[in-house]
């Protein structure tokens, strides 16, 4: 996150630096399943270069018995493998108190019945071995970050109640959207402006749990907005997420290192409230 100056990033290794800053200080401990011998070259390589300690294996059943004696701090399966797939083996261990806790990643295609299937098998997470590369980098500091908070924990993590969402768009169809994909059970209030000048002062008189800021903004404008917003007392760990549609993705990378996630636009209502219990989760810890 940033430091309060206006320095840009410099572009570094295409696959990105390696941690999240809230937790450049500790190496994750990665589980990473998959049955594809060059997957699990090429996806320890990319979680390595991102910080992680990874320990690859090649099926369901060498995960398990992994699991009898070590204790990661993620587990990031492939969705498809014989014998026991990703999915069964997550509601295995999501069933299992010795390792519920334990945030499961599961990797998958784009499609959204699969996203589905993945949130049904109780995963903390999915992401695609296909989704652009700033995206990928995202979702697996997330998980990271997810992952170290929770071992550091010394109880259960605290249910999030009565939490607080800033959603920054001109849009009035995202602002609505978000309404209704949020705050339905009470649990997630949004407070919605409708530009980066507006946020300003509602940021300073209270700072929320989270912030959702729409790409549509621009780069450079989105840029100054959050530097600016990360050397406020009480907003330098603030996780931010961007609302970004495809064509806006070649402008995360300027973004990535000051922001924690991406909800792609169209917007989907499961994804959404997905995305943003996910930071909440993290902000609350």
């Amino acid at each position: 996150m940033s430091n309060g100056n206006d320095e840009r990033p410099e572009a570094g290794s295409p696959w990105g630096e390696p941690l999240l800053p809230d937790t450049q200080h500790l190496k994750p401990n990665v589980l990473f399943i998959d049955d594809d011998a060059y997957m699990r070259r090429l996806m320890s390589a990319r979680l390595e270069h991102l910080g992680a300690e990874v320990e690859a294996v090649a099926s369901a059943q060498a995960a398990l018995s992994h699991l009898q004696s070590h204790r990661p701090d993620v587990i990031i399966s492939d969705a498809v493998m014989p014998a026991m797939d990703g999915f069964d083996l997550c509601r295995r261990l999501k069933a299992d108190p010795l390792y519920q806790s334990i945030p499961f990643v599961i990797l998958t295609a784009l499609r959204g019945d699969l996203r589905q299937r993945c949130l049904q098998a109780g995963a903390d997470d999915f992401m695609s071995k296909l989704e652009h590369e700033v995206v990928f980098r995202l979702r697996a500091r997330l998980a990271f970050d997810l992952g170290v908070r929770l071992a550091a924990l010394p109880g259960d993590p605290a249910p999030i109640e009565h939490a607080v969402l800033m959603v920054v768009s001109a849009s009035k169809v995202i602002h609505a959207q978000l309404d209704t994909h949020l705050t339905k059970d009470g649990i997630i209030h949004v407070r919605s402006a409708t530009s980066l000048a507006e946020a300003v002062p509602m940021l300073q008189a209270a700072a929320p749990d989270a912030i959702a800021l729409d790409l549509a903004f621009g780069q450079d404008e989105a840029l100054e907005w959050i530097l600016q917003v990360r050397s406020w007392k009480g907003c330098a760990d603030l996780p931010i997420a961007v609302l970004a549609a495809k064509a806006e993705e070649p402008a995360l990378a300027v973004l990535e290192p000051y922001i924690q996630d991406r909800l792609p636009k169209p917007l989907d209502g499961q994804e959404s409230r997905h995305r943003v219990n996910l930071l909440l989760r993290i902000a609350r810890m």
